[in-house]
């Protein structure tokens, strides 16, 4: 499976937790007002409901999230705040979700009134997660990108979806802005063949650099070589 699978099914499960989240948050205020007693339960049911299912949906995100980032915690860049929002919002919405329903009816009134403040800064965090993903994912900003005339969003679909794959592969280590890190050289000055870059990228360098070819195809490479020679125009 390429990156571009993990890329769709990524962005397709962090939807249900930021939906989701924020639709239980609705629930359980609209319960913790409401007088009617019937109306009060289940709208708590549907609020505990959504809260669970909008959890296993973070734990997916999380999961295909590692996998896209070859297990980095935080990366650099847009992954790195994109990240910063996420492990808060994670941890914190399931710490209290498995409070509740360890405790269920048996939870204070304030006690909720706790649960559910917490579960307002946690959805506003995964709200926060979802916009900075969605910077990394469309490389809607790049750093330090004076030096090239056409911005990424006019170029070529072929090179967006490099800068994309660059953003998710390579960034942590050569910088989002391929300028180099201490781990990592400047991407902009590259003088290697396409051969040997695909080499590279596929095989990688041992002790110095991860093996790219079981997680991305050949296209990738491809377009991962053609966002780089971008970078490098003659």
């Amino acid at each position: 499976m390429d990156a571009l699978f993990w890329q769709r099914l990524h962005g397709g499960s962090t939807h249900f937790p930021i939906v989701l989240l924020l639709v239980s948050v609705g629930f359980d205020a609209v319960a913790w007002r409401s007088r009617d007693e019937a109306l009060r339960r289940g709208l708590h049911a549907a609020g505990l409901a959504s809260a669970v299912v909008g959890v296993l949906g973070g734990c997916a995100a999380v999961v295909t999230g590692l996998f896209l980032t070859n297990g980095q915690l935080l990366g650099s860049g847009f992954e790195r705040i994109h990240h910063l929002f996420v492990w808060p919002a994670f941890g914190l919405c399931l710490a209290l979700v498995a409070t509740r329903l360890l405790l269920r009816r048996q939870i204070s009134r304030r006690g909720f009134r706790v649960y559910l403040g917490g579960m307002s800064v946690a959805s506003a965090l995964m709200m926060g997660a979802g916009y900075w993903g969605g910077e990394m994912l469309l490389g809607a900003e790049v750093k330090d990108r004076a030096d090239t005339s056409t911005p990424i969003e006019a170029q070529a679909p072929t090179v967006a979806r490099g800068h994309n794959l660059f953003l998710m592969n390579c960034a942590h280590c050569h910088g989002d802005d391929a300028r180099g890190t201490d781990e990592a050289p400047n991407q902009r000055r590259l003088r290697k063949s396409d051969a040997r870059i695909a080499s590279l990228i596929t095989n990688g360098i041992k002790g110095e650099m991860p093996r790219f070819g079981a997680k991305l195809q050949d296209e990738d490479v491809r377009e991962l070589i053609h966002f780089l020679h971008s970078l490098n125009p003659s």
